[in-house]
Formats: C-alpha cells, structure tokens, sequence
C-alpha cells in the first residue's frame, strides 16, 4: 500500500507540474495577444492621425482657393468688373497692419503676367513700372501658394482724357501647411 501511495504521489506532482506549465503558457500566450492588440491599435492610431492632418491640409488649401476666388471681388480689390483688381487700390494697402488676420491666408501677392516686365517689386515710388505686388505676408516659412488669373486695371491719363488701362496678372495666396509632429 505505501510503494501505491508514493506512485500515486509521483503522478499528482507530475500532473501537477504539467498544469502549473500549461497555466504559464496560457498566461504568456495571453499577455502576447494583449501586446499585439496594443500594437495593432498604436499602429492604428497612428495611420488615423496622419490621416486626419492630410485632411486638415487639404482644407486649409480649400480655404485658401476660396478666399482666393473671392478677392477679387472683394471692395478692397474690385474695379467694377468681374475678376478684375485695380492696382491704384493695391498700391495704397500694401503692408498695412490693419488687415493681418483679415483673410484666412498667410500671405497675398499680384504678379504682373502679360506685357512681361523686369521682375520689380511696386512701390509708392516706381508704381506703374512695377511688376509685382506683395500687399500680406505673415513671414511663415511652410506655407503652399494658389492662385488664379485677373484683370490688372488702373486709371491712366492720355491727353485730356481718363482711360482704364488693363493687364493681364495672377492674385497669388499662400496659406500654411500643417507639419506632422
């Protein structure tokens, strides 16, 4: 009876051992599948934020195309035609501290396209023999440009006689892209 129970006693151990090893391996196995899942989802997270500054990019380029249709036609700009700009006005608000923040971009420009000139930015003193206009610029170094293409108008003398003299130009606005941080 005793060599029965000790036999029995050997099995129980050995039983015993192969459960608390099958229990270590279940807990194991456990905690890997928690630290795929937690890896899985950073990796998710991280595709999602990156997703979601992409998109914010594309609004603000949205916002900057926007802005850049409607200024044209905004009093600052207008000349009384359809996408056309009069220079005398841009003259006149060229770096002028009250519009900072106005618009909804980080910089605005007119660029003379058509007759070609030797690339001078206009001033009070050289205006008309000027080839581009820098009326905002908030200094950002990340920034993307749109644009689009107007009329150039400003009232000229000839004679005894007031004639609206046209050109071809480009509005040009810049607006800040968004850094993945």
């Amino acid at each position: 009876m005793l060599q029965f129970a000790k036999s029995f006693r050997m099995k129980i151990r050995k039983i015993t051992r192969k459960s608390q090893l099958k229990t270590q391996e279940m807990a194991f196995m456990l905690m890997a599948v928690v630290i795929f899942f937690i890896i899985a989802g950073l990796f998710f997270i991280v595709i999602k934020y990156r997703e979601l500054y992409r998109t914010a990019g594309l609004f603000e380029k949205e916002k900057a195309l926007s802005t850049v249709a409607k200024l044209a036609e905004t009093a600052e700009f207008s000349c009384n035609k359809p996408l056309c700009v009069d220079t005398d006005k841009l003259i006149v608000m060229q770096n002028r501290p009250a519009y900072n923040g106005f618009w909804p971009i980080a910089s605005l420009s007119v660029v003379k396209i058509f007759p070609k000139q030797e690339e001078v930015e206009c001033t009070k003193e050289n205006y008309p023999n000027c080839s581009f206009f820098k009326v905002y610029d908030k200094q950002i170094e990340n920034k993307e440009e749109v644009s689009t293409f107007v009329s150039l108008c400003r009232k000229e003398k000839q004679g005894d006689y007031w004639y609206e003299k046209c050109e071809l130009g480009k509005l040009i606005a810049g607006f800040e892209i968004k850094q993945l941080q």
